[in-house]
């Protein structure tokens, strides 16, 4: 069966169908097989470079201030 054929097929399927394909699919790959372009290893390198020397605490932010910025109270 060729690509395209199993993909006519997968389009055919119901959305919750066609949802746990793509997932089972997905979860079938591994690290390796997920390519990762040079610019975004750098990108993460610097991140990470970043956090170096920074206190655990100040890594990281409350669960109640994030819900705070993205809504904050009305007023």
């Amino acid at each position: 069966m060729t690509k395209a054929q199993v993909q006519r097929q997968a389009l055919e399927l119901p959305p919750e169908d066609r949802i746990d394909l793509a997932v089972e699919i997905w979860d079938s790959l591994s690290a390796k097989d997920i390519p990762v372009p040079d610019w975004q290893r750098d990108l993460i390198r610097e991140r990470l470079a970043e956090l170096e020397g920074v206190d655990s605490k100040d890594r990281s932010t409350p669960w109640n201030e994030i819900l705070e910025r993205v809504f904050p109270p009305k007023t």
